[in-house]
């Protein structure tokens, strides 16, 4: 249970049974959207029901955020690498996809690896969506193609991801597309915008959650359990107090406890690093300079937007205008990073911001 890589394995995965119920009936549906914050589980939620269930898969990670074309295109070759590996036993259904995928242009298969071209004679997503669903109706397989923090994408990557979806919604009748990601950023920066190529597609909505303080503390129990540690109650209910029903979270406290012997506090401060490094390389891809001066206003608790003005005017020691400002915690709330009330969604984060 403190495994910090994905889950894979339904007794592995705490809880969830509604959504692990819901995302297995669902797998027949062209459009699966799967949202909640960032370290609750989707992914887990995601690679569990596709390896219990024995359904043929690929996944694309977009935690990073690729900008360009070069960058998304070699972490798919990866992806269908990875794919090919995993049918690879079914020797007669390899070759079937093999041959289908060596006739676009801009691919190349050397054995179980995959390599696509990124420039001019780079292969279209469609076109590789079409081998796949030919693929799937010749197999009688359906595939499903999961884009893990989908919101990530920007530019022009975003753009051909999306058409490419929406396209393969309308005419390719065998595949399954599973789209995770945070609340904001994957509802209204995507699906419910109307400039947006899947704009009024149907879609099923599973939303993982943060744990409640009773789950909590029972997960951590159940872990240490597994480990035959015996920890205080009250070290675990500090670290639930401390951790706010965050599984992600949840599961480093006891991995760390278990790999590290840490204390609850240095567990803390490694949390905060590591979430420091996070914000640090969201920051790093945006254009204004504020980030960092209004992540920490708000970890501060300035929230009233007059005071929070003030502050950055007082750092700056220049005026700033109110479209600045709208459209940084615009930004924050579509990575889920706030809430609509300014409120951090993530603890951990909160203290991070502080550290900016």
């Amino acid at each position: 249970m403190f495994d910090i890589r994905p889950k894979r394995c339904r007794r592995d995965l705490y809880d969830f049974d509604e959504e692990y119920r819901r995302l297995v009936s669902s797998l027949d549906k062209p459009l699966i959207v799967v949202r909640g914050l960032r370290r609750t589980g989707k992914t887990s939620l995601i690679l569990t029901v596709l390896e219990e269930t024995r359904t043929p898969y690929i996944l694309v990670d977009l935690r990073e955020g690729y900008r360009s074309r070069r960058e998304f295109y070699k972490i798919l070759s990866r992806s269908m690498s990875d794919f090919l590996k995993r049918i690879s036993v079914k020797r007669k259904l390899l070759d079937v996809l093999v041959r289908g995928l060596r006739i676009l242009r801009g691919v190349s298969i050397a054995g179980l690896n995959v390599s696509l071209s990124w420039g001019r004679d780079r292969p279209l997503l469609t076109d590789i969506f079409r081998e796949l669903d030919y693929f799937s109706f010749k197999s009688n397989l359906r595939i499903v193609l999961v884009f893990d923090e989908i919101q990530k994408l920007t530019g022009v990557v975003k753009e051909d991801v999306v058409n490419a979806i929406a396209y393969a919604f309308d005419y390719m009748e065998n595949l399954t597309f599973i789209l995770s990601g945070s609340e904001m950023g994957l509802l209204y920066g995507i699906l419910r915008d109307p400039k947006s190529p899947l704009y009024g597609r149907a879609y099923i909505e599973i939303e993982t959650r943060k744990l409640s303080r009773n789950e909590s503390l029972d997960f951590l129990v159940k872990g240490f359990k597994e480990l035959n540690m015996n920890m205080p109650l009250s070290e675990l209910e500090e670290a639930v107090n401390t951790l706010d029903g965050i599984i992600g979270w949840l599961t480093y406290y006891g991995y760390s406890k278990w790999t590290k012997s840490r204390s609850l506090e240095e567990i803390r401060s490694e949390a905060i690093a590591l979430a420091r490094s996070e914000l640090l390389n969201f920051i790093k891809y945006r254009v204004s300079r504020r980030y960092p001066i209004i992540l920490r206003a708000l970890a501060q608790g300035i929230k009233e937007w007059s005071e929070l003005k003030r502050y950055i005017e007082r750092i700056e020691k220049r005026e700033v205008s109110d479209r600045v400002i709208h459209d940084i915690l615009k930004q924050l709330k579509k990575h889920s990073i706030i809430d609509d009330n300014l409120e951090f969604t993530d603890p951990i984060i909160k203290e991070a911001a502080k550290t900016l």
